[in-house]
Formats: structure tokens, C-alpha cells, sequence
């Protein structure tokens, strides 16, 4: 009797919604537990659920120098495609524009940047094409750095590369807008104080300020050693991580085995099902599809399902507005 309740009350209205449903009608023991179990087995309202809460902030490692840590991804505007290149002490970045968004021209580029600023120790990509292949692989063997990748559709993870991407796509716009020279607006913002670090992005890269079209004493383009940079940007996170950590929750961790859903790419697509393979970083996991294919999802895009739903056989009670028992029959919501 009790599943036959639990499946008239849930009619994909979301477990508040039923919750509320259920309070004006009926009662038995545990039964907020149960139908909340109840619901988050059914399968039309898993493939349609909204997104996982937001989980609480994982911060990168501050770089003790500049250049040790750079994060690199493409992005297109008006048409045309280009490479930014953006180091995690400084933020100073490189744009490059690309002819083509071959693996062999991304390499290109970047061996250019390292022949200028030196080999990084780590290098921060997402999983697009040009940094999966295996020319990517032997470049970094070659040349003798750590490639980490993020997970696919959490763009979080490389906060400081998408910050760049939206400072260079703004830069560039504002300069068409202008009718201006996007190399002097570039040149302009490696130039101003930063309001974390107190220097520009290229006093925190090489020591100095470079000369722009603004008049300026020759005493201000000598070198020196920027102060207290790491501290400030390691502060500056901690306050960061406090504010948005309010609203913010760890997510279970899943073991190998577990039955999940995946976020849908697409938002207008339903979450699919399938299966944890391995965990392959702190958030992030190998989930094989029911189609067969293996793909890598951060924790945040994968909602666990739930087990079979366990019944008990105690008594059910349903309670009027002033708490007598009368039968399920005379419930109006249950007719």
C-alpha cells in the first residue's frame, strides 16, 4: 500500500513539491526518508534534474616565480581563431592568431613563447584535440614539462585561463569598436597595476615597466623586484574561497562502480546514464556510457543514482487537518 501512496504523491513535481503534498495527507514513519529515496529513483525526473550545487572552492597553487605555471586554450572571435597563453603568477598573456587549430600549430606557438620566456614547469589546458593528441604528449616529454587537463564542460577548473580569454576577447573588441590598434590596448593593460598585486602584469613578469605612449619619467622604467606579490595573490584567494565557500558544499566522492547520471553538454539534453570506471584526479572521474564510450567528467557533472528502493511493512497513517486517522479512500489528493 505504502509504494502505491509513494507513487501517487510523486507526480515530478520535485521532492519539496511532494514533501509538501504528502504533509497535508498522509503519515508514517520515516516517511520524508522514504520519499525522498523514492524520488530520486525515478528515472524521467533524474534525466530532466537540474544542475548539482555548486561545490566549494579548489583554489590553484600560487607559483613562486613567474612563468613556472601558464595555462594556454584557444577561442575564436569574429571569425577567426587565436591561442592565449597566460602565466598564473604575473596573469600576463600572449595572444597568438592562428591560421589554422592544428595540434602542430599550437606547438608551434608555444615553443615560440618558451623560447622567449623559458619552459614552464606545468602547463594548464583543457582536453580540445590539440593538447590530447600524441604530438601534445611527446612535446611535453621533449621539452620537459607536467601537462594537466581539466575536466570536459567544467570550465571552472581554469578560472585564470577563462579570465584572460574574456579580458583579450574585450581588449580586441573595444579596439574594432575604436577604430584603434589592439596591439597598444594590449600593451596598455600589461602596463596597468593590478588591484590584488599593487604592478602590472609585466612589473611582476620582468621587474620593470615596458614604454608606452603615456609620458613617463625615465626613474620609473628601472628595475625592481615587485614586493609581497605571492602573499597577496595567496590572500586574496583565501578571501575569495571564504565568501563563495558560504553557499557552496563538498559532493560525496563516488567509487568505481557506482551508477551516475552525467550532465548533458547540451542544456537542452536529458542527463545520461553511466558507469564510474576510475578516479582520476581530486573532483574528477572516468565514467563509461551506456553507448560504451569512456569519457572523463568532473565531480560537479555527475549526480549519483540511487539503489533499489528498500520498502519496510510498518503501518501507515493518514492524518487529517486535525490530526484524527480516517481511511486512504476519503484523502482528496489520493482519490
Amino acid at each position: 500500500m505504502r509504494t502505491e501512496i509513494l507513487s501517487q504523491i510523486h507526480t515530478h513535481i520535485g521532492i519539496e513539491g511532494c514533501l509538501k503534498r504528502a504533509r497535508e495527507c498522509v503519515y508514517w514513519p520515516r516517511m520524508n526518508s522514504e520519499l525522498r529515496d523514492y524520488i530520486s529513483k525515478c528515472d524521467v525526473c533524474q534525466s530532466l534534474a537540474m544542475k548539482q550545487p555548486k561545490e566549494t572552492l579548489k583554489s590553484h597553487d600560487v607559483p613562486s616565480r613567474p612563468w613556472a605555471k601558464i595555462g594556454t586554450d584557444l577561442f575564436t572571435l569574429s571569425g577567426n581563431d587565436y591561442l592565449i597563453t597566460v602565466d598564473y603568477y604575473s596573469s600576463f598573456f600572449e595572444v597568438d592568431r592562428l591560421y589554422d587549430t592544428s595540434s602542430k600549430t599550437v606547438i608551434n606557438k608555444l615553443k615560440q613563447h618558451f623560447a622567449r620566456w623559458g619552459i614552464p614547469e606545468k602547463v594548464i589546458s583543457d582536453n580540445g584535440p590539440q593538447y590530447s593528441s600524441e604530438q601534445f604528449k611527446q612535446f611535453s616529454k621533449q621539452w620537459d614539462f607536467q601537462h594537466k587537463t581539466s575536466s570536459p564542460g567544467h570550465a571552472q577548473s581554469n578560472g585564470k585561463i577563462e579570465n584572460a580569454v574574456k579580458t583579450a576577447k574585450r581588449l580586441m573588441r573595444k579596439a574594432r569598436k575604436s577604430n584603434s590598434d589592439p596591439y597598444i590596448a594590449l600593451l596598455n593593460f600589461r602596463n596597468t597595476p593590478q588591484q590584488v598585486t599593487k604592478y602590472s602584469p609585466v612589473q611582476q613578469m620582468i621587474n620593470r615597466r615596458t614604454r608606452t605612449l603615456l609620458p613617463m619619467k625615465s626613474a620609473l622604467f628601472e628595475s625592481k623586484i615587485p614586493d609581497n606579490v605571492r602573499s597577496n595573490i595567496m590572500d586574496n584567494k583565501k578571501r575569495q574561497e571564504k565568501y563563495y565557500n558560504r553557499s557552496a558544499r563538498d559532493l560525496n566522492e563516488l567509487k568505481q562502480g557506482d551508477i551516475v547520471r552525467l550532465t548533458p553538454q547540451d542544456r537542452h539534453k536529458e542527463w545520461e546514464k553511466g558507469v564510474v570506471k576510475h578516479q582520476t584526479s581530486e573532483r574528477s572521474y572516468e565514467v563509461e556510457k551506456e553507448n560504451g564510450r569512456t569519457v572523463r567528467r568532473h565531480r560537479n557533472g555527475k549526480r549519483k543514482k540511487s539503489t533499489l528502493i528498500r520498502m519496510n511493512k510498518r503501518y501507515l497513517m493518514v492524518i487529517t487537518k486535525s490530526f484524527r486517522t480516517r481511511s486512504i479512500q476519503s484523502c482528496p489528493m489520493l482519490r
